[in-house]
C-alpha cells in the first residue's frame, strides 16, 4: 500500500539490484541499527571450515556497553530466491563463522581504526566498560555465538520459513523504501531494538515525531532490559502461560533475544495487571510468521499484582523492562517509560 504524507502519495519502490538497496540500508543505518553501533558495509571474504563466502556487512553493537555483540549483516531484495540464494548464503555464514573470527577480528579493527568516526564509537563504548582497552573489549564481541541479520526490502513467508530450518541465530530487519511522482523518498522499517514494536515510518526530518537523542535514550534503556511483558487475554494466559509453560506469537527485537531472560504476563481488562513471571528456557521462530515462540524452564511463579493506574497507558503490545524494576514496581504506570 502506498504511503501518503501532507496530501503526497509515496508509492512502494522494488529494487532491481542489490546494489542500490545496500545503499539504503548504509545511508539509514543509524537509524536502523542506532548511534551506539559501528556499521561496517565493506565486503570481506569469511574462510571457515573449508567454506568460503562474502557477507554485506557487519555490526557492532554498543547499545549496552558491558555487552558488545556482533552481528553478521546480509543485505538481500525480495527478487532473490529464499532457498537457493538466501538460505545457502545464511547456512555458509553460519558454518564458517567460528573458523573465520580471528581473520575476521583483524579486518574490523583494521576497518574502524581506518575511520576516525568508528573509532571514536569504540572507544566511547569501551570507556563506559571495565575492559582494560579496545582490542579486548573487541574481542568480546567477535568470539561470542554466531549472530545474523537478514536487512530485506520485503520480509515474506517463504523468507521466514527458511530461517527457521537454519540451526542459528538468524533475525531479519524489513526496509521499505516509497517514491513520489517527484522522485521524493521515503522509508519504513524495522529497528535493531524494536523499540515501538511495530515498524518505525522514517521520513524526511521535517516528519519525525523525536529527536535522535531521545531514540538513543530509548535504545541504551532497552539494551538494558532482561524482561519482556506480554499482554494477555483470559484463555490464552491459562491454556499457554500457565499450562503449556509458552507463549506466543511475539515480535522481539533482534538484539534482544540474547538479552531477555524472563516473560511476565500482563492480564488485560478487568484485572489489568501484571501477575505472574517465568523464566525463559529458549526463544524459537513462531511458524513462518517473523515473530517468535517463548518457552518457560519452568512453570510461571504467581508475584504479587502490578496494577495499572493510568487506562492510557496500558500495554498494547511486548514491552522491554528490567527483572530488578519489576520486582519494586509500585504499578505499571513506573514500567512503561521502558
Amino acid at each position: 500500500m502506498p504511503v501518503i504524507l501532507n496530501n503526497k502519495v509515496f508509492n512502494y519502490y522494488q529494487f532491481k539490484k542489490e546494489a542500490e538497496f545496500e545503499g539504503v540500508v548504509e545511508q539509514l543505518a543509524d537509524n536502523i541499527f542506532g548511534t551506539s553501533t559501528i556499521y561496517i558495509s565493506k565486503k570481506k571474504r569469511m574462510k571457515g571450515a573449508n567454506i568460503i563466502t562474502i557477507p554485506d556487512g557487519y555490526l557492532l553493537d554498543f547499545a549496552n556497553p558491558s555487552k558488545p555483540l556482533l552481528f553478521i549483516i546480509e543485505n538481500e531484495i525480495v527478487s532473490h530466491h529464499p532457498y537457493e540464494h538466501i538460505g545457502i548464503q545464511l547456512l555458509k555464514f553460519a558454518t564458517g563463522f567460528k573458523d573465520a573470527r580471528i581473520e575476521l577480528r583483524k579486518y574490523l579493527m583494521n576497518s574502524i581504526n581506518a575511520d576516525k568516526g568508528k573509532l571514536q564509537r569504540l572507544e566511547l563504548a569501551c570507556k563506559k566498560t571495565d575492559f582494560r582497552n579496545i582490542d579486548s573489549y573487541l574481542d568480546a564481541a567477535v568470539f561470542g555465538d554466531f549472530k545474523a541479520i537478514v536487512v530485506i526490502d520485503e520480509a515474506k513467508e517463504e523468507l521466514h520459513n527458511v530461517i527457521q530450518k537454519i540451526n542459528a541465530e538468524i533475525s531479519v530487519l524489513q526496509v521499505k523504501t516509497f517514491v513520489s511522482d517527484k522522485n521524493e523518498f521515503v522509508y519504513q522499517y524495522d529497528t535493531l531494538y524494536d523499540e515501538d514494536e511495530l515498524s518505525i515510518s522514517i521520513l524526511p526530518k521535517k516528519y519525525l515525531k523525536d529527536s535522535i537523542g531521545d531514540r538513543i535514550k530509548r535504545r541504551e534503556r532497552r539494551a538494558e532490559c532482561d524482561t519482556i511483558v506480554v499482554p494477555a487475554q483470559e484463555e490464552g494466559f491459562r491454556e499457554e502461560f500457565l499450562k503449556n509453560n509458552q507463549w506466543f506469537a511475539i515480535r522481539i527485537g533482534a538484539a534482544m533475544k540474547e538479552r531477555i531472560k524472563y516473560i511476565a504476563s500482563y492480564q488485560v481488562a478487568p484485572i489489568s495487571a501484571i501477575t505472574h513471571i517465568a523464566e525463559i528456557d529458549t526463544i524459537i521462530p513462531y511458524l513462518n510468521t517473523g515473530k517468535y515462540i517463548v518457552k518457560f524452564k519452568h512453570e510461571a511463579k504467581q508475584i504479587k499484582s502490578i496494577k495499572l493506574k493510568n487506562p492510557d497507558k496500558k500495554p498494547q503490545g511486548p514491552i522491554y523492562i528490567k527483572h530488578v524494576d519489576l520486582i519494586k514496581a509500585k504499578s505499571i504506570d513506573d514500567l512503561i517509560k521502558y
